[in-house]
């Protein structure tokens, strides 16, 4: 039996300070046809019982929207979109339901920045790092340092960031919907250097929806699930390396063997939390050398990425299989492609896991 997703809708994100988990999950599938009719819902969150004081939200969400379906939370840190689509994905094969709703949403502009970026702190180990002051900023940080220390010239990070504005300009969802320039990271505020701000996420508050079926649509505006990987990696503090992320290339590294892909030809989105990762990435599968050329890659993060997209959490993993089931399909801010298959990969924390999802046209 096969597995499509057959639709789906996402709102802007942005800081919306008046709207909550409930609100935010209404806004996403008010207007989305194909969400109506489910047997199923999965919720992909992370931070609700910090960020909200509140447990079981996914029943409080279905009752909320007036849904009266068997529903799931999903939680897997930064990586819960797709772990949330994953699990939709095994009860359609399984027979057990016809059509899911996936549903991830995130609140994180509740408190001021410092407390959001302390709870984001969370998805590193509390005992071990955390309680030690250890931080997400921080452990880029080293990466990008050891990327430089190996060779890669500082303007590499940089042009990530660039290339993702410049991506994000047309994408009607994203958050930083502005270009950028080397110029303009001239005394850029540092986070811990040499990381600076423009080499990290946006955070916002977000909602993204797609739907899981037994059955391809008849307009041919669906595309398949084929395959979907998983790894687990060490712990940052127990690597020879913290830019060896092992479990990500390793990961994406047999879904394009096992398919006989070229990340160069195919719509790809990458997890870009900090500019150093993909970098780290793409040079372990051997598709960048110090110069980090982008030029090659015909849809690379084309909704510009965790960068500047924006990244809100849990929800992020959603954003990510419905852009590229829209680029697949129908497009995505003007954007089209030839492509037969879409690669999303996603991770939580620096490569603590690491989930990658194939998509077929």
């Amino acid at each position: 039996m096969g597995v499509h997703i057959v639709g789906g809708s996402v709102i802007k994100i942005d800081r919306h300070f008046e709207l909550g988990y409930r609100d935010l999950a209404y806004r996403v599938i008010r207007d989305c046809s194909e969400c109506l009719d489910v047997d199923y819902v999965v919720i992909s969150s992370t931070l609700p019982e910090l960020s909200a004081h509140q447990v079981d939200l996914g029943t409080h969400i279905i009752q909320w929207i007036g849904r009266r379906v068997p529903v799931v939370r999903v939680e897997s840190g930064e990586s819960s979109g797709l772990a949330a689509v994953e699990l939709a994905a095994s009860l359609v094969e399984s027979g057990r339901v016809e059509k899911a709703l996936v549903l991830g949403v995130e609140k994180v502009t509740e408190y001021p920045t410092y407390t959001a970026n302390y709870l984001y702190t969370l998805t590193l180990d509390y005992e071990y790092e955390v309680l030690r002051g250890v931080t997400p900023p921080a452990y880029a940080s080293l990466a990008m340092k050891e990327l430089i220390k190996s060779g890669v010239r500082r303007e590499c990070f940089s042009n990530w960031a660039i290339k993702m504005h410049e991506n994000a300009a047309v994408v009607p969802h994203a958050m930083l919907k502005f270009k950028i320039s080397h110029d303009s990271l001239k005394d850029t505020q540092i986070l811990a250097d040499p990381l600076t701000l423009y080499d990290s996420f946006a955070f916002g508050d977000g909602a993204a929806a797609v739907v899981v079926s037994s059955t391809p649509n008849r307009s041919n505006s669906s595309v398949e699930i084929v395959y979907s990987n998983t790894e687990v990696g060490l712990p940052a503090y127990a690597r020879e390396k913290i830019s060896d992320l092992t479990a990500s290339a390793k990961a994406l590294k047999e879904s394009l063997e096992r398919f006989g892909l070229d990340l160069r030809k195919v719509v790809v989105e990458l997890h870009d939390s900090y500019t150093p990762y993909p970098i780290a990435i793409l040079r372990a599968l051997r598709y960048l050398d110090s110069e980090c050329d982008l030029s090659n890659f015909e849809c690379l993060n084309l909704s510009g990425g965790l960068k500047a997209r924006g990244h809100p959490i849990g929800a992020t993993g959603v954003y990510q299989v419905y852009e590229v089931f829209k680029l697949l399909t129908s497009g995505l801010g003007g954007k089209t492609t030839s492509s037969e298959y879409g690669i999303v990969h996603s991770m939580s924390g620096p490569d603590n896991l690491s989930r990658v999802l194939v998509l077929k046209r």
